[in-house]
């Protein structure tokens, strides 16, 4: 899959991909914000790699042809049209820039324009207040709270409205068309 949007591209992540994300991963900067907080060895990222269901989708965030971070889209269900969505930026280089809304808009609009999704999910961690203040200005709605779990929903309708607060902002991110590819495999079931 490849998205184009925005002024990012989000593309499938390989197994080319894992040794960088791992790294990413394993980063006190990213592992502090993520639920599993044990060091992520080499064998047990290409086993939860393979673990993935094949619907999943798992996206690396690339600006300018660099790849910088991960979005994702899982535990989708297609009869309901609904998923959970999650992102992080692993190069310290790009954590305080515009990139990962680029990308979390990208994927957004694909999944609730394009493929026609009803909801998303997001869990987040109740002390990462940035992301779930940013989820909320997204249309997402505290579902419950947990121990140190924030679950979150948002529905295509309130986040129609949300993004356009955002409208201005985005369009000067807007370089080209909008533009989603889809390989074989994939488009018997995104379309």
């Amino acid at each position: 899959m490849r998205i184009s949007n925005y002024g990012i591209e989000l593309i499938s992540m390989t197994d080319s991909d894992l040794e960088m994300v791992r790294t990413w991963r394993n980063h006190p900067d990213v592992s502090d914000y993520m639920f599993y907080q044990k060091t992520i060895t080499k064998e047990r990222q290409k086993s939860w790699f393979r673990s993935l269901d094949k619907t999943d989708v798992y996206l690396m965030i690339v600006n300018q042809g660099k790849k910088i971070g991960v979005i994702n889209v899982k535990n989708i269900n297609w009869w309901k049209r609904t998923g959970e969505a999650g992102v992080f930026i692993g190069d310290q280089d790009y954590r305080n820039s515009p990139l990962a809304m680029q990308a979390i808009f990208a994927m957004m609009d694909a999944f609730f324009y394009e493929f026609k999704f009803k909801a998303l999910k997001a869990t987040v961690k109740s002390d990462n207040e940035n992301a779930i203040d940013f989820n909320r200005q997204l249309g997402y709605k505290v579902l419950s709270e947990f121990e140190d779990k924030v679950n979150m929903e948002v529905y295509r309708s309130p986040y129609t409205e949300a993004r356009t607060k955002f409208t201005i902002v985005l369009e000067k991110f807007c370089l080209d068309e909008p533009m989603t590819e889809l390989s074989a495999a994939e488009v018997s079931y995104f379309k």
